[in-house]
């Protein structure tokens, strides 16, 4: 358990299924998010499953890449804090739990909405994503921009492209993963690592 990586095997499970959907539209319907059949048919399913497709290859590729950039940190930050069978299980349940949740706004503004659809894993990806710049703001991504400043531009987009956009895409996903991936740790460590909190928060004035 301890040698378990579990952000590859996300990877891997996440990219197959959502190549296999590519060229099964079947599959690809079953699975993505449709508020108003849910609403009608009770496919609560699809609050998980859509994270497990993708719009396209670009789609699939950005989060992919995004969660592999954010998420070893912070599943190594999980595994030192609560050891590596709880770390593990704490992330299993932070970034399921992050795609499920982030839809729930989705899924109440768009259940009377036939034409609504969206896919990916942006709710999860997005709480890994602001869960680790909370615990690491001045991280640099790209070996260039700090990890807060990423966070920023990456809410500007998915803002931008929540109202203007038509691609299938859960971009106001990404607004309520990161909010939750942000109050997921930051309530982990105020019940059960308040030193760490305290350790955290003095970072942020040492750049």
């Amino acid at each position: 358990m301890e040698q378990l990586n579990f952000t590859l095997a996300l990877l891997v499970l996440t990219g197959l299924i959502s190549w296999q959907a590519f060229s099964r539209p079947d599959m690809y319907q079953k699975l993505m998010f449709i508020p108003y059949e849910m609403k009608r048919q009770n496919d609560y399913f699809r609050f998980l499953t859509h994270g497990m497709v993708h719009a396209d290859g670009n789609h699939l590729l950005f989060n992919l890449i995004t969660l592999w950039m954010f998420g070893v940190g912070i599943e190594y930050y999980f595994k030192a804090y609560f050891g590596p069978q709880v770390g593990i299980t704490l992330y299993i349940l932070f970034y399921f739990s992050g795609i499920v949740l982030s839809a729930l706004p989705d899924y109440f503004r768009h259940r009377d909405n036939p034409s609504y659809r969206a896919v990916g894993a942006s709710g999860g990806v997005s709480a890994v994503v602001f869960g680790y710049i909370f615990m690491n703001p001045w991280d640099r991504v790209f070996w260039i921009i700090p990890a807060g400043i990423y966070g920023i531009l990456y809410l500007a987009y998915s803002a931008y492209m929540d109202r203007y956009g038509n691609d299938n895409i859960g971009h106001n996903a990404h607004f309520w993963g990161g909010l939750y991936g942000i109050i997921f740790v930051y309530s982990l460590l105020k019940l059960t690592r308040p030193e760490v909190l305290s350790i955290i928060f003095q970072s942020y004035f040492t750049f």
